[in-house]
C-alpha cells in the first residue's frame, strides 16, 4: 500500500541484510530515517527470517517487497508506519486511516503546540490501538474522526515527548507537547523567514520565554546572561532599568558602538532601544544570529550580531475560547555584598596619623566622640519589587483570528534611596486570515515609564564620604562641612529628601503587515512599523540644600525634552520550489526604507529663589548668565535592497547565499552605498550510509560560513563641518561670529567585518545529548579612530578608518535529557565560549593612551597593537619600602618615605613614571559560561541556573583613594593593618605618606581578578493539581518562589566584577574599569500564575 507522505515519498536508505528477522530491519529502518513503526506483536511476524538488499530506494518500496504475499500490509501517516494484519486497512480518507471500523461515532478538532505556544506543524495524532492518524496541519491544527469519545490519543513528534491524551467526550483539545531532545525540528527565525534547526546552515543561539519568565528584572537582555554560547552579557550596573552590555563573538569596534542589533517582531529597533519598554512575559522566544550568513541580511548593522524578539500569539488555545492568564509576583531586594571601609573612631585614627606625619593639627583630638555612620548602609535599604501582568488569547471559532492581548504593570524600588522604575506596558498582537491568499496583522506596543534617577554622585559616596562625617549636626540640621577638609560636601540624606531628578518615557512601537499568496508558493509580505518615543528629564536641586545654604546660589533646574518618530517599510518575496523528490529552493528578495528624527531641546535655570515651583517655572531662574536653552535636530535615512538563496540537495546538502545593499544618509557622496555578501554550505552527514553504520549518531551536520557584515558606527552628520560659535570686538562692541569647529570628512565609510564559522552540529541517544562546536575568526577593518592631526592644522583629531582588530574563539552548547520517566525529569544545558580579542592596526601607532579611569597618574589603559582592546597598563606596586636603607640603594627621585608605596622603575633610570608601565591585564576573560538544570518531579518544578567568567581583570580606581590615599577619602578595612612603626612588615602604606593622588600612578595593586561565578537565577514552582482537586474554570494554577543573584563567588575587593565605571557610551573601551557604581541586588520573589 502506497504512503500519502512527504517524508516517505523522499527518504531512501541503502540496505545489506541477509537471513535476518522482521523485527531486525524494522530496528534498522528506525535508527537509519526518522520513521516509527506502529504495531500489535501478534498482528505482525516479527520472527519471519528475511533477506534485504537495497540500494538508495524507498523505505515504502523495501516495506512492499517485504510483505508482498504476507498476511501483514502497511500504511504511512507522515513518519509512523503503521503495521497491521491484511483485510484490517481498508478505507482511506482525507490522511484519516480507518481501523476495520465500520462507523466513527465521534470527531475531535484541537491543536499541538510546544511550551512557548507555537504551533507543531505536522505532528502526528493516532487514536490508539488502530492505525487510524491524522498530521497537524501549518498551523498546528487537526481533525480526526474516532471510534468513541473514551479515544485515547498519542500525539508525537520528533524532538518531543510523545503524550496520550484522553478524549474524555470532548470534541475540542488543545494539546502542548515537552521537549524531549535537542529539538532538531524547532523552528528557528534567521531574519526575514524561518527555518528548521536542521537545515540551518548558519550559526543561530535560541532562548525560550520559560527561561525568561517570572524574573525580577525591567529589561530582557538581564536575562541572557549565560544562556547562549558566544554571548557575554554583562550587568555594569545594578540600577533598575539600567541596560547590560552585550558582545557577540567579541567586540568588533575600538570607539564605535559595539552592542547587537535589537529586532522585535520583526521590527529594527537599533541598538540603543530601551528594553524596558518590553514586557518580559509577553516573549516567546529569542533568536541570536551569530556568524556571516546569518547576520549579512542586516548589512551595515550586522556586524555586531543581531538579536530576534518574538512576542507570544493566541496559538495553543481552543478554537472560539479565549485563555486567560493572570500572573503576579512581590519580592524583596538586597545588597549581594558590600565593600568593607573604616569605621568612624578607625577612619579618625587613621587621619590623626596623616596628620602626625604632616606635622599638621589632628582633626579628632577626641575619637570618643567621632561620629560613625555608615553612609552606604544610610543611602541603601531592602527594596521591593512587584509585578502584575494579564493576558487574554487565542483563536477564533473558524480559525481565522488569532489574537494576543496583554497588560503589565512593573514597579522596582532601587537599593539606593530615592531611585527606580516603574511602567505599564500594553501589547495587542492579531493576525486575520481574509481569504486563502490574504492575511494581515499587526503588532502593537505601547509603553509608559517613569524612572527616578540617582540623587547624587556614587563616585563621590566611595572616594570621599568618610564615616566621621555626620548626618546632622547638634541643632538637628543637615551637615553640609566635611570634619577633615572643613570644605562643602554633599549631604546624601539631604539629597535624597529634596532633590527630584526623574525620567518621563512614552514608546508606541507598531507594525502592521499584509501578506499576499498568488500562488501556493509565492508569497509577498509588507510591512509599515511606525514609532514613537516621547522623553523627558526633570531636574530639581533645591536652594535649601545644606550647600546651596552655604554659599547662597539658590536653586537649579533642568527640563529636556525629546521627540523621536520613525518608521520603517519592508517589502519581500519569498518563493519555494521543491524539485523532484529531495531538492528544496528558497528564493528571497526585498526592498526596505527607514526614517527617523529626533528634535531635543534642554532649558536651564539658576539661582532660583523660590524651591516651591521646582522644574516647573524656569523663569525664577534669576542669573542670565548661565541661564540658557537649547535645541538639536537629527535625521538617518537608509535603503536596502537584500536577497537569499537557499538550496537543499538531496536532502543532505545545504547550500546558502545572502546579499544586501545598504545606502545610509550618514556617509557622504560616494561612500553612501555598500555591499554585504556571504555564502554558507552544511552537509548533514547523519543521513550518510557510512555515518549511520557506525550506530554513534542520531544527528551529525557539519556546516561552515563566510562573508561580510558591517557598522556604520557613527552619528548623524558626522561626515561634515561644523560652525561653533566665536564672538570677537570691534571698535570697542562686541560682535557675533563663527569659527570651524571641525573639518569636513568626506571620506569616512562603514566598518567592515569579514567571518569565518566552522561548525559541527552532534546528537546522541536519539538527540538526548546534544552538542553543537563552533570555531569562528573574524577581521574588522576600516575602523573609526580619531587619529592625532598636525598642531599647525588648528585641530586636535579628526575621525578616520585606520584600524584594524580580530576577534577568534571557540563555542560549545550542550543539551541533554538526563533523566524522563512518568514522574521525574532532569535537563541540563552548558554554555562555554572563549574569545581571543587583538588590536591588529592602529593606523601606523604602537600604542594609543586612553583616559585613566583615576583621572590621576597617567593612562591606566591603552590600546596596543597585538594585544586585546583595550589593556590595563601602569607600574608594578613592589610594596611598601621597609627601611631608609632600601630607599637610598634604589637611588630614586622625588619624595620616598619609610612605609611610603614602592613602586618598580622599570627601565632604571632612577624615576618611576609613564616610561615605566607595564601591561597589567585585560578585560576579556579567557572563557565565560553557563550552566542550567531543570528537574521536574511529578507537579514539582525546579530550576536553576549559573554563569561566570575566568581569566578577566578588574581596574579597580577606588583602590587609588581608599588604599593609597589620604585621610579624606574613604579608606579599605585592610587598612587597619597598615605600615606603622609598630607593624613594620606591612605592604598597606602608612596613613599621610601620600601628599597628592597626582603622586599616585595606575600600578599593578589596582588591578584585581575578575573570575567569578554566580548563581543567577533559581526558581521552585508548584502546579496544583486543579483537576484533582475539582477547581472547574481553571486550566492551571502555579505557585512559585524566585532567587536571583543569590551568591557571587569572588575574590574582587567591590565583589562583583561585572559592574563599570563607565556606561555604554564609551563601547568596548569602557569594559573592566570599576569605582564605586550602583550595587547589584539580590531577590527573592513569590508569585502565582493563574491560567483560565
Amino acid at each position: 500500500m502506497q504512503a500519502n507522505s512527504s517524508y516517505a515519498q523522499r527518504t531512501k536508505i541503502t540496505l545489506n541484510l541477509q537471513n535476518v528477522t522482521v523485527e531486525r530491519l524494522i530496528d534498522e529502518i528506525e535508527s537509519k530515517t526518522d520513521f516509527h513503526f506502529v504495531y500489535q506483536i501478534k498482528e505482525v511476524d516479527l520472527n519471519r527470517v528475511i533477506s534485504v538488499k537495497a540500494n538508495k530506494e524507498l523505505v515504502t518500496n523495501i516495506l512492499e517487497r517485504i510483505f508482498d504475499n504476507t498476511r501483514t500490509t502497511h500504511n504511512v501517516v507522515d513518519k509512523q508506519i503503521f503495521l497491521k494484519e491484511r483485510g484490517v486497512l481498508g478505507r482511506r480518507d482525507n490522511s484519516i486511516y480507518l481501523s476495520g471500523l465500520d462507523h466513527l461515532q465521534a470527531t475531535v478538532s484541537g491543536q499541538i503546540v510546544d511550551n512557548n505556544g507555537t504551533p507543531l506543524s505536522g505532528a502526528n495524532i493516532v487514536e490508539k490501538g488502530t492505525t487510524n492518524g491524522v498530521t497537524a496541519d501549518f498551523d498546528g491544527n487537526f481533525t480526526i474522526e474516532v471510534a468513541s469519545g473514551d479515544a485515547v490519543l498519542v500525539v508525537s513528534y520528533i524532538g518531543f515527548a510523545t503524550k496520550e491524551v484522553q478524549v474524555n467526550g470532548q470534541t475540542s483539545l488543545s494539546i502542548v507537547l515537552e521537549e524531549s531532545a535537542a529539538g532538531l525540528d524547532e523552528v528557528v527565525l534567521i531574519g526575514y523567514g524561518e527555518v528548521r534547526r536542521k537545515d540551518l546552515t548558519g550559526s543561530v543561539s535560541k532562548v525560550g520565554g520559560a527561561d525568561l519568565e517570572n524574573l525580577p528584572v525591567a529589561r530582557i537582555d538581564q536575562s541572557l546572561q549565560g544562556r547562549a554560547s558566544g554571548v557575554q552579557v554583562s550587568q555594569i550596573s545594578g540600577e533598575p532599568g539600567a541596560a547590560t552590555t552585550i558582545r557577540i563573538r567579541g567586540g568588533n569596534s575600538i570607539q564605535g558602538n559595539n552592542e547587537p542589533l535589537w529586532v522585535i517582531d520583526g521590527v529594527i529597533v537599533g541598538t540603543d532601544y530601551n528594553l524596558s519598554n518590553l514586557n518580559t512575559n509577553d516573549i516567546q522566544s529569542i533568536d541570536i544570529l551569530k556568524d556571516a550568513v546569518a547576520v549579512s541580511i542586516y548589512g551595515t548593522r550586522g556586524a555586531n550580531g543581531v538579536i530576534l524578539v518574538t512576542t507570544k500569539s493566541g496559538a495553543g488555545a481552543t478554537p472560539g475560547i479565549p485563555n486567560v492568564s493572570v500572573n503576579a509576583y512581590t519580592g524583596l531586594q538586597s545588597m549581594v555584598t558590600q565593600v568593607e571601609f573604616l569605621d568612624g573612631p578607625q577612619h579618625a585614627a587613621y587621619a590623626n596619623e596623616d596628620a602626625e606625619f604632616r606635622n599638621a593639627a589632628l582633626p579628632f583630638p577626641d575619637l570618643s566622640s567621632v561620629p560613625d555612620v555608615d553612609w552606604i548602609d544610610q543611602v541603601t535599604h531592602t527594596a521591593p519589587v512587584q509585578n502584575i501582568d494579564v493576558s487574554v488569547s487565542g483563536v477564533s471559532e473558524n480559525r481565522n483570528i488569532n489574537y494576543y492581548v496583554s497588560g503589565n504593570y512593573f514597579d522596582q524600588e532601587g537599593l539606593v534611596r530615592a531611585t527606580g522604575i516603574s511602567k505599564y506596558v500594553f501589547r495587542t498582537n492579531l493576525d486575520i486570515k481574509l481569504s486563502e491568499k490574504f492575511k494581515v496583522g499587526m503588532r502593537v506596543n505601547i509603553a509608559k515609564l517613569k524612572k527616578e534617577n540617582n540623587k547624587f554622585s556614587l563616585d563621590n559616596l566611595f572616594l570621599f564620604t568618610t564615616p566621621t562625617r555626620a548626618i546632622y549636626d547638634e541643632e538637628g540640621n543637615y551637615t553640609a562641612l566635611d570634619p577633615i577638609t572643613d570644605g562643602i560636601a554633599s549631604n546624601y540624606e539631604a539629597d535624597i529628601q529634596l532633590k527630584q531628578d526623574h525620567n518621563l518615557e512614552t514608546n508606541i512601537l507598531g507594525n502592521l503587515y499584509m501578506e499576499f499568496r498568488p500562488f501556493s508558493n509565492l508569497v509577498f509580505k509588507t510591512t509599515f512599523s511606525p514609532e514613537l518615543n516621547n522623553f523627558k528629564r526633570n531636574i530639581f536641586n533645591p536652594g535649601a540644600l545644606p550647600n546651596n545654604l552655604i554659599v547662597q546660589n539658590g536653586g537649579n533646574a533642568e527640563v529636556r525634552n525629546s521627540v523621536r518618530t520613525g518608521y520603517i517599510n519592508e517589502n519581500t518575496l519569498t518563493y519555494n520550489k521543491t524539485i523532484g523528490q529531495d531538492d528544496y529552493l528558497t528564493v528571497l528578495a526585498g526592498f526596505t526604507l527607514q526614517k527617523t528624527e529626533q528634535e531635543e531641546s534642554v532649558a536651564r535655570a539658576f539661582q532660583i529663589s523660590n524651591d516651591v515651583t521646582g522644574f516647573n517655572n524656569l523663569g525664577f531662574g534669576s542669573n542670565p548668565t548661565r541661564n540658557e536653552v537649547v535645541s538639536g535636530y537629527d535625521s538617518f535615512q537608509l535603503a536596502s535592497w537584500l536577497g537569499r538563496i537557499n538550496y537543499s540537495l538531496d536532502n543532505k546538502y545545504l547550500f546558502t547565499i545572502v546579499g544586501r545593499v545598504d545606502g545610509s544618509s550618514r556617509f557622504a557622496p560616494g561612500n553612501k552605498y555598500a555591499f554585504f555578501p556571504s555564502g554558507a554550505f552544511a552537509w548533514k552527514l547523519a543521513e550518510e550510509e557510512f555515518i549511520q553504520d557506525l550506530n554513534i549518531f542520531s544527528e551529525l551536520k557539519f556546516r561552515t560560513s563566510y562573508g561580510r557584515s558591517g557598522s556604520q558606527a557613527i552619528p548623524s552628520y558626522r561626515t561634515l563641518a561644523i560652525l561653533n560659535g566665536a564672538n570677537t570686538t570691534f571698535n570697542g562692541i562686541e560682535q557675533p561670529g563663527v569659527v570651524l569647529g571641525r573639518p569636513e570628512n568626506p571620506e569616512l565609510k562603514w566598518e567592515t567585518t569579514n567571518q569565518l564559522d566552522i561548525g559541527l552540529e552532534m546528537g546522541f541517544f536519539n538527540n538526548r545529548l546534544s552538542v553543537e562546536v563552533d570555531y569562528y575568526k573574524k577581521n574588522t577593518e576600516d575602523l573609526l579612530l580619531d587619529a592625532r592631526l598636525p598642531r599647525q592644522t588648528g585641530f586636535v583629531s579628526k575621525l578616520q578608518n585606520i584600524g584594524k582588530v580580530e576577534n577568534k574563539g571557540v563555542e560549545f552548547m550542550v543539551n541533554s535529557v538526563n533523566v524522563t520517566n512518568d514522574n521525574f525529569k532532569w535537563t541540563s544545558s552548558l554554555s562555554l565560549s572563549s574569545n581571543n580579542n587583538k588590536v591588529v592596526d592602529l593606523g601606523g601607532v604602537d600604542f594609543i593612551n586612553l583616559v585613566t579611569p583615576a583621572q590621576q597618574g597617567g593612562t591606566g589603559a591603552r590600546l596596543i597593537v597585538g594585544e586585546s582592546a583595550p589593556v590595563f597598563t601602569g607600574v608594578r606596586y613592589l610594596g611598601t619600602w621597609k627601611s631608609q636603607e632600601e630607599i637610598d640603594a634604589a637611588g630614586l627621585g622625588g619624595s620616598q618615605d619609610v612605609g611610603g608605596p614602592h613602586f618598580d622603575d622599570t627601565n632604571g633610570d632612577g624615576e618611576v613614571n609613564e616610561e615605566d608601565f607595564v601591561v597589567l591585564g585585560s578585560p576579556q576573560p579567557d572563557f565565560y559560561f553557563g550552566l542550567g538544570n531543570t528537574l521536574s518531579y511529578k507537579n514539582i518544578e525546579l530550576d536553576f541556573f549559573f554563569q561566570g567568567t575566568y581569566g578577566n581583570e578588574v581596574f579597580n580606581s577606588l583602590t587609588q583613594t581608599a588604599f593609597f590615599g589620604r585621610s579624606e577619602t574613604t579608606k579599605y578595612a585592610e587598612t587597619v593593618n597598615r605600615w606603622t612603626p609598630e607593624n613594620p612588615t606591612s605592604d598597606i602604606p602608612r596613613a599621610g605618606a601620600v601628599a597628592a593622588l597626582s603622586e599616585i600612578y595606575n600600578n599593578s595593586a589596582m588591578i584585581e581578578d575578575g573570575s567569578h561565578i554566580r548563581l543567577k537565577s533559581l526558581r521552585l514552582g508548584y502546579n496544583i493539581p486543579v483537576d484533582n482537586l475539582g477547581l472547574k474554570g481553571f486550566k492551571g494554577i502555579n505557585v512559585y518562589v524566585t532567587g536571583t543573584n543569590l551568591f557571587i563567588l569572588s575574590d574582587f575587593r567591590l565583589k562583583d566584577p561585572e559592574t563599570s565605571q563607565f556606561d555604554r557610551d564609551q563601547e568596548n573601551l569602557s569594559i573592566g574599569f570599576s569605582r564605586g557604581q550602583y550595587p547589584t541586588s539580590r531577590t527573592i520573589s513569590a508569585g502565582v500564575r493563574v491560567n483560565f
